[in-house]
């Protein structure tokens, strides 16, 4: 049995009734689908008041957080923290280089807070960043099509020491992966090269745009593979296929230019267990009103 795009968004968005999603494909997975947030979005304001952000992204009708670090708690204080607001730790965000330095203990940590998966947020490149471009451009400058490959090799270790911890492990991309690297597609070559129970995709929505291809598409390719999601919009409308647009900046979820009726219609075919709203700075509002915006927008178009 299939679910209507309505559906999809009203629990994704919404979460009305905690109501189940009994025989549907791939949301049935979860345990209970429901908007999510990363945190990085607020990472100012929750290093400055790490229990009073988590208490107002609860209030906004978040249910699900994604760690972007652990702001100095233990796992069991960060765990507790986050449970104190209502909510709960689905995944956490770990850089290649930082699991590639020591996978055990920043496993063991993520697996003692509770999540049920821990994603490299970013990939190691061989060569150093070019500080006076943009991350994005710096990022994808840096790597090459050998490191792309080697790191898909790393990944499916540290995803099988995960899975032996009873994680899960996943890739979250950004535009880079997107690109042409001597004929290769790097997201391709990710896929290629690791196991499906090894490693999963995250699938960055925004960043996607920002390499110039279509949500939409990207989401109907990697479908099996992909069981999280980073709901962002992007400002721009320029969209150059393996190329990073221009303008990097991302907007409030609606107020962009990704059409988020056709993402969510596509994302029915994917096994998500959870999504992540998520902005980038630099932002024309306070984050907790952006994000607030962002759950209105989900809960209109699911009306």
């Amino acid at each position: 049995m299939s679910i209507s795009r309505r559906t999809f968004i009203a629990r994704a968005g919404l979460a009305a009734a905690g109501a189940a999603l009994a025989g549907a494909p791939g949301l049935a997975r979860s345990s209970g689908f429901a908007p999510g947030v990363q945190l990085w979005t607020v990472k100012d304001e929750a290093a400055r008041d790490l229990d009073g952000t988590l208490r107002a992204l609860a209030t906004l009708g978040y249910r699900r957080v994604e760690a972007a670090g652990w702001h100095g708690r233990t796992p069991a204080q960060f765990r507790d923290a986050v449970r104190a607001a209502g909510l709960e730790c689905v995944s956490a965000h770990y850089s290649l280089r930082d699991l590639l330095e020591d996978s055990e203990s920043r496993l063991a940590f993520a697996r003692d807070v509770g999540v049920t998966y821990v994603v490299a947020s970013s990939p190691a490149p061989s060569r150093p960043l070019d500080p006076n471009k943009s991350w994005a451009l710096a990022n994808a400058e840096a790597m090459t099509l050998a490191d792309w490959r080697s790191n898909a090799e790393a990944m499916d270790r540290i995803g099988q020491r995960a899975r032996a911890m009873g994680l899960v492990f996943g890739y979250h991309n950004h535009s880079a992966e997107f690109l042409d690297y001597d004929g290769f597609m790097p997201m391709d070559e990710i896929m290629r090269l690791t196991e499906p129970a090894n490693v999963v995709l995250e699938l960055d929505l925004g960043w996607v745009a920002g390499a110039g291809h279509d949500p939409v598409r990207m989401l109907e390719r990697y479908a099996p593979r992909i069981h999280l999601l980073h709901v962002k919009d992007l400002a721009t409308a320029e969209r150059v296929p393996g190329k990073i647009v221009d303008d990097e900046r991302t907007t409030p979820v609606g107020e962009g230019t990704i059409d988020w009726r056709a993402v969510f219609r596509a994302a029915e075919r994917a096994p998500i267990h959870s999504y992540f709203v998520e902005q980038e700075a630099p932002f024309t509002e306070p984050p907790l009103e952006a994000l607030a915006k962002s759950v209105a927008f989900l809960r209109r178009i699911a009306s």
